[in-house]
């Protein structure tokens, strides 16, 4: 006979294999609209979002894959993962995410790191789309310049305070801003790379809707969700996939 679900063997679940997790709701940006299903470029949203304050929250990750993902850049590997939310966390608090989770918002593992990159554009976005960043590995130019820090830049996590034109409403908080130094880095308005390490952040892709369960039965929400990706500083390639190909 199998596991039953039922709340006790839920909490058992949660105890062996549960994990704390940030959760930044979502909310579309209108930008979207204006250009053809794709967030406008200059635009003060989060690659086509904002983000409203983040919780703290309980569940589990599990189906950890790899698939590839169809993007302007060709065809990557790109990772996901699925989530199961309970509608109560360990302490009996109910968890609203159970009711809002959806699709746009990120869940940040706080206790897993990852390398990434992204490309930002000197005086017009100098803030990285990532939220969490640990540590700023490289800098460098289209000319491939590599930049220093404490020599050429600063950077800083925001805090609510407008470093830029553009970092204004992004998240409540968590966006980590590159900040240069009088007549150092790129042209004004010229595009340059930043390696760094930020904690392990999923998007979620398919929420489910709340579509498990009896009458009288709440099962945890389950989601599938994406690795977030910063390969294009003008579009999303995963707000423009095949609808062919399998990404999960």
């Amino acid at each position: 006979m199998g596991l039953q679900v039922i709340d006790a063997n839920i909490s058992r679940s949660m105890r062996r294999c549960g994990q704390t997790m940030k959760y930044y709701p979502g909310r579309l940006c209108a930008c979207v609209g204006e250009n053809n299903g794709q967030p406008l470029p200059n635009h003060t949203c989060n690659q086509g979002w904002y983000y409203d304050t983040m919780q703290i929250i309980q569940g589990i990750r599990t189906q950890i894959n790899y698939k590839i993902l169809a993007s302007p850049q060709g065809r990557i590997y790109n990772g996901g993962a699925t989530f199961t939310i309970p509608q109560y966390d360990l302490s009996g608090n109910l968890q609203s995410a159970y009711l809002t989770l959806a699709h746009g918002d990120v869940l940040v593992l706080d206790n897993k790191t990852r390398r990434d990159t992204d490309v930002l554009q000197r005086g017009v976005r100098d803030f990285i789309y990532a939220f969490d960043v640990t540590q700023i590995l490289s800098v460098r130019d289209d000319n491939n310049n590599q930049y220093i820090e404490g020599t050429d830049f600063t950077w800083a996590t925001s805090t609510g305070v407008v470093r830029s034109t553009l970092d204004t409403n992004s998240v409540v908080g968590g966006t980590s801003v590159i900040t240069w130094l009088n007549g150092k880095g790129p042209a004004d308005q010229e595009y340059y790379t930043v390696e760094f390490i930020s904690k392990q952040q999923y998007r979620v892709w398919d929420d489910g809707g709340q579509d498990r369960g009896t009458d009288t039965d709440f099962l945890p929400k389950k989601v599938l969700c994406i690795l977030r990706r910063y390969v294009n500083p003008t579009e999303n390639p995963a707000d423009n996939v095949d609808v062919q190909q399998a990404i999960y």
